[in-house]
């Protein structure tokens, strides 16, 4: 929050002056009714056949919203099921990266949705054929785009893993260069 409030402060400029930031009293998505869910907990366990910690995890990365998780699933069982290579994670989650959090490539999946990118030691490349199958029916993929974003997203895992083991700075963001990001980065223009 103190970021994106120095990021709209520093957009408005002198303006920001006369137009106080209300981020922090703004509640996150999820925030709202997040008592209600937590207190539904073991009952939402008890329902679905799913351990405490499945519910605490869901509840913790997506607060209130786990209702939509749980619309989404009702409406389609598949997306109850785990992740085969990732088992901690639902189908469930990589459609809603979709469909309510505006992911349009299997890297941002990964890296910033269910963030498998961070917490399995490939980087979830075993998991990103199976994320891709759930993620190109609700992004139009054709075969060749689904295929173009699976081997994107392996060349920058393995080019992560390779950065990884230098020694140094330099080297290591020169390896991590060797795999293209799915979309370069673009400069902001400076006000």
């Amino acid at each position: 929050r103190v970021m994106a409030q120095d990021a709209v402060d520093f957009a408005l400029g002198e303006r920001a002056r006369s137009l106080p930031s209300i981020t922090a009293s703004t509640p996150l998505v999820g925030a709202e009714g997040l008592k209600a869910a937590t207190r539904r907990r073991a009952a939402i366990a008890r329902d679905r056949g799913w351990t405490a910690a499945r519910v605490d995890h869901l509840l913790g990365r997506y607060g209130s919203e786990i209702a939509t998780l749980l619309e989404m699933i009702d409406a389609d069982p598949d997306l109850g099921r785990p992740l085969e290579h990732a088992d901690a994670y639902l189908r469930a989650e990589v459609a809603f990266a979709v469909t309510h959090e505006g992911a349009l490539h299997l890297e941002d999946i990964l890296t910033h949705r269910v963030r498998l990118d961070y917490e399995t030691r490939d980087r979830g490349a075993a998991a990103a054929d199976e994320i891709a199958d759930i993620a190109a029916p609700l992004l139009g993929w054709d075969a060749t785009t689904r295929a173009d974003e699976v081997d994107s997203y392996r060349r920058r895992a393995a080019a992560i893993r390779a950065a990884e083991q230098e020694s140094t700075d330099a080297a290591a963001a020169a390896a991590r260069q060797r795999a293209e990001d799915v979309r370069p980065l673009v400069p902001l223009p400076v006000p």
